[in-house]
């Protein structure tokens, strides 16, 4: 596979986290999510936890307690993305992101195809650039071009 091979439309499949006793979900088994890589260079990201409850009025008039749980069921940024084909990674370079602390950071995530539709993305860094304290492996589909 090349690094074109990540552009297009995906859809998550599955967002789990090893603990070395075998793979859990990471919020649940319903865990949602689009990731959209474009040819010219650039990635957006966006994955929810779905048992975020309905707020039932404007987002803007959430009570703090109800803001938190809406903001740590989510994770969501865009920016520019290189491929290392050799070491079978991909960096995200954050320019926006749900947590500002992010923007300006380098998300380091090893790649592996499972098939033309079907990739796997394994958390290596976090927005700290630090290695991952924990084992974060997304599995994607491509939806679209």
């Amino acid at each position: 596979m090349t690094a074109s091979s990540l552009v297009g439309t995906w859809r998550l499949v599955s967002f789990v986290t090893g603990d070395g006793q075998g793979a859990v979900p990471y919020w649940d088994a319903a865990a949602t999510g689009l990731i959209i890589y474009t040819a010219d260079g650039y990635v957006a990201a966006q994955v929810y936890d779905a048992r975020r409850p309905k707020l039932g009025k404007e987002w803007e008039q959430a009570d703090p307690n109800t803001a938190r749980t809406l903001f740590a069921g989510l994770a969501t940024y865009y920016g520019r993305y290189t491929v290392d084909t050799e070491a079978s990674t991909v960096t995200h370079f954050v320019e926006g992101a749900m947590s500002p602390d992010w923007v300006g950071s380098r998300l380091v995530r090893s790649y592996r195809f499972l098939g033309p539709d079907r990739i796997e993305l394994g958390v290596l860094t976090n927005a700290e650039g630090q290695p991952a304290t924990n084992r974060l492996v997304l599995v994607w589909e491509r939806v679209g071009p």
